[in-house]
C-alpha cells in the first residue's frame, strides 16, 4: 500500500489485512495506509472484517489503481512503465513533489498509535493463537490462499 501505483489481476489477486483474525492489528503501516487509501469506514470494514477482497473491490475502494484481466496486466504495466521511463528524468520527481504537496501527509503520530496498539495486543492469548494457526499451516503457500477459513476454524 506504500507504492506509488498498484495494479491487480482480476480473478487472480486478493487484498486483505487478516491480522484481526490472529488477535492483533496490522502493523508496518497497515492501518495507516489502508485508511489513507480507502477512508475510515472502508478501512474499518477491511481490517476488522479481515476479508480477502478481489481486484474489482480493491479498485473500487482505492487500494489499487486498476483491476485488469490477468492476460492484460503485464502488457498494461509494461506500456505504462515504458511511457514513464521515456519522460525527461526531471519530470518524474517534480510531478511527484507537486502531487505529494496536495496529498495529505501521514503524521508520524499515526504510525506511533498503530505501533502502540500492535504491541498492546500481544500477550499469551495471541501467542497461543499464533502457535495454533502455524500448526494449521496458515503461513504455507496453501494456507495463505485459504487464510480466512483456517483462521476462522481455530
Amino acid at each position: 500500500m506504500s507504492l506509488d501505483m498498484r495494479f491487480a489481476a482480476i480473478g487472480k489477486s486478493g487484498q486483505a489485512q487478516p491480522e484481526s483474525l490472529m488477535g492483533i492489528l496490522p502493523g508496518g503501516g497497515g492501518t495507516v495506509n489502508m485508511t489513507r487509501l480507502a477512508g475510515r469506514a472502508r478501512a474499518l470494514e477491511l481490517i476488522l472484517g479481515a476479508e480477502l477482497v478481489g481486484a474489482e473491490l480493491a479498485e473500487r475502494y482505492g487500494l489499487i489503481n486498476r483491476a485488469l484481466p490477468a492476460a492484460e496486466i503485464d502488457s498494461f504495466v509494461d506500456t505504462l512503465a515504458r511511457r514513464i521511463a521515456g519522460l525527461r528524468p526531471e519530470v518524474i520527481p517534480i510531478t511527484k513533489a507537486a502531487v505529494d504537496a496536495v496529498a495529505q501527509p501521514i503524521s508520524r503520530a499515526a504510525y506511533a498509535v498503530e505501533n502502540k496498539g500492535l504491541f498492546a495486543a500481544f500477550g499469551d492469548e495471541v501467542t497461543e493463537l499464533a502457535h495454533k494457526l502455524l500448526a494449521a499451516g496458515i503461513q504455507t503457500r496453501e494456507g495463505e490462499r485459504d487464510h480466512e477459513r483456517i483462521a476462522n476454524s481455530i
